[in-house]
C-alpha cells in the first residue's frame, strides 16, 4: 500500500520594498494629521479663550459706564440739563490699562437734531404708554386708528375687540400664537407684539441703533432695512416712547406732599404762603371738594360750599408770584408716585404737542425760551406761565400732564480696547427715582457693530488711527468687525 507522500510547505512570498515605502508614508501621514489636528484645536481653544477674554473685559468696561452713569444720575437737581451732553464725562473714559491693552469707555445718546450727543436721554422726555391717555396716542406720528385701537386692545383687561382693533382672538389665530399683555407694557420693544407695529413703525429705518443715517439706511429697498432715501433718518416711534418715567409725589426737600383733598388735615409752616390761599385751603377742606391738580388753582375762584350749606366763590389766592411754591409743596393726588408726567425742560417738540392744550407753536416756543434759562428758574413748571408762554387758564390746563424732574435715562455704551479694536456695546436704562439707583433694562448691542469710529492707538503709544463702523469698508472696519 503506497504511503501518501505531502507536499512541502511552501514559501511565503517576502513584500517589495516599493510597498513598504508606501505604508510607511501612509503612517506618517496619518500621524501628521493627527499632530496638525491636536495643534489646530489648541490654537483654536486658545483663540477662543482670547476672543472670550476680550469680550468680557469690553462688557466689564462698559459695565463701568453704566456705573458711573448711575453715580451722577443719583445728584442731577431739576432743572440741571447739564447731563444731555457732557464729552467730559462720558467719552473715552479711561478704565485701566494693563501694559498690553487699554480699555475705555463711552457713553452716547441720540440727538435729536441728528447724529450722537455724549450723554444722557431722560425718559421724561418721552410719552409714557403706560399713562397717555388715548388722544395722546393717536396724536403719535404717523398713528392710525387701526394703530391706535390695536394697542388699546393690547393692554385693557378685557376681550372686546375695538372697532379697528385686535383682542386675543386675533393673536389665537396667528400660525405661531402669543398671549397679549392685557395690562401695562414692561418694555417699549412690546410694542413689537401689537398688530400693525412692524419694526418699520417701531424702529424706523435705524437698523443698526447707532443714531446715524448709514448708505444701506438711504438706498430705499436696494439693502435693508427698506427706507425712502430721502436723505434724513427716520427713526420710529421707539425715541418718542417709554414705560420707565416715574416720580415721587414729594417737594423739592423729598417731604411728602400736602394732599389738598385730605379732610381736617391742618396746614403747618404757613408763614412764606399768601394767607388768602390758606384761608382758602381751610375752607376746601370743610366743603369736601376735590382738587385734583394744584395747577387749577392759579388765579381761579372755586365754588365751595359753607358749613351753612350755602355755595359761595373763594378766591384761591395763588398768583404768579406763589405759583411754584404751591405746585413743589401741594398735590391733588394720594398716590406715593407720579407716573408719565413729560419734562417741559427736556422733551422735544414731537413730544410736547402730545400734550393736550399744546400745539406745535407753544411747543417750539418752549424750546426756545428753556434755551436760555438757568437752571433754577427751570426748577419748576411754573416758569411757562412765569415766563409768559401762556396765560393762566392754558396753564392751568397742560400743568398736570408736565414736570421738571427726571429721573430715569436711557443710554448705550461701547466699551472698546483702545489698541486691539475689541468692543462691546450695551443699551440701558437706570432709575434715581429712589436710592439706591437701579437698573431697570439692559440690552447687548455688540451684534449690530460699532455705532462711531473710535480711535485706536498703537502698542507703542505712537499716533492713533481712525477705526469706522462696521457698517462702513477698509482695512479699520475689518480689523474690529468681529467682536
Amino acid at each position: 500500500m503506497k504511503r501518501l507522500r505531502s507536499s512541502p510547505p511552501r514559501s511565503a512570498s517576502r513584500p517589495t520594498p516599493g510597498f513598504v515605502l508606501v505604508g510607511v508614508l501612509i503612517v506618517v501621514m496619518l500621524l501628521s494629521m493627527i499632530a496638525l489636528s491636536l495643534m489646530f484645536r489648541m490654537r483654536s481653544e486658545e483663540t477662543a479663550g482670547a476672543t472670550g477674554s476680550a469680550s468680557e473685559q469690553g462688557w466689564a468696561t462698559a459695565m463701568s459706564g453704566v456705573r458711573e452713569a448711575m453715580r451722577l444720575a443719583s445728584a442731577f437737581q431739576p432743572g440741571d440739563t447739564t447731563w444731555m451732553d457732557a464729552p467730559e464725562r462720558f467719552k473715552d473714559r479711561v478704565l485701566y490699562d494693563d501694559g498690553g491693552e487699554e480699555w475705555r469707555w463711552t457713553l452716547y445718546s441720540a440727538n435729536p437734531e441728528g447724529g450722537i450727543r455724549f450723554g444722557l436721554t431722560d425718559e421724561g422726555s418721552k410719552l409714557n404708554l403706560n399713562a397717555a391717555t388715548t388722544s395722546m396716542v393717536s396724536r403719535l406720528p404717523g398713528m392710525k386708528t387701526s394703530l391706535t385701537d390695536a394697542l388699546l386692545d393690547f393692554v385693557d383687561a378685557d376681550d372686546v375687540p375695538r372697532p379697528e382693533g385686535a383682542e386675543q382672538e386675533y393673536y389665537n389665530a396667528l400660525p405661531q400664537p402669543y398671549r397679549i399683555a392685557n395690562g401695562p407694557l414692561s418694555t417699549v420693544e412690546q410694542l413689537l407684539l401689537v398688530r400693525g407695529f412692524t419694526p418699520a413703525v417701531v424702529l424706523g429705518e435705524d437698523a443698526n441703533r447707532n443714531f446715524s443715517l448709514d448708505p444701506n439706511e438711504d438706498d430705499g429697498d436696494e439693502r435693508e432695512p427698506p427706507d425712502d432715501a430721502d436723505g434724513r433718518l427716520q427713526p420710529g416711534l421707539l425715541p418718542l416712547l417709554t414705560v420707565y418715567s416715574r416720580e415721587p409725589n414729594t417737594d423739592r426737600t423729598g417731604r411728602r406732599r400736602f394732599n389738598l383733598n385730605t379732610p381736617d388735615a391742618a396746614l403747618t409752616d404757613t408763614n412764606d404762603l399768601p394767607p388768602a390761599f390758606v384761608a382758602f385751603v381751610s375752607e376746601l377742606g370743610a366743603s369736601k371738594s376735590v382738587v385734583l391738580d394744584p395747577a387749577e388753582l392759579l388765579e381761579a375762584t372755586v365754588t365751595l360750599k359753607g358749613a351753612d350749606g350755602q355755595d359761595r366763590a373763594v378766591p384761591t389766592g395763588v398768583g404768579k408770584e406763589s405759583l411754584a411754591l404751591v405746585l413743589d409743596r401741594f398735590t391733588g393726588s394720594a398716590e406715593a408716585e407720579l407716573v408719565g408726567r413729560i419734562n417741559v425742560n427736556t422733551a422735544p417738540a414731537s413730544v410736547l404737542q402730545l400734550v393736550p392744550g399744546i400745539d406745535n407753536a407753544l411747543a417750539e416756543n418752549i424750546l426756545s425760551a428753556r434755551r436760555n434759562l438757568p437752571a433754577e428758574r427751570r426748577s419748576s413748571v411754573a416758569w411757562i406761565h412765569i415766563e409768559n408762554l401762556v396765560e393762566a387758564d392754558r396753564f392751568r390746563e397742560i400743568a398736570p400732564f408736565l414736570t421738571t424732574r427726571s429721573l430715569q435715562y436711557r443710554f448705550n455704551v461701547v466699551g472698546y480696547g483702545a489698541r486691539s479694536g475689541k468692543f462691546r456695546v450695551l443699551e440701558a436704562v437706570i432709575d434715581v427715582a429712589s436710592p439706591p439707583a437701579r437698573l431697570v433694562y439692559l440690552r447687548d448691542l455688540t451684534r449690530l457693530g460699532l455705532p462711531f469710529p473710535i480711535e485706536l492707538e498703537a502698542e507703542d503709544g505712537s499716533a492713533p488711527s481712525d477705526a469706522g463702523a462696521s457698517s462702513g469698508s477698509g482695512s479699520a472696519a475689518q480689523k474690529i468687525g468681529n467682536p
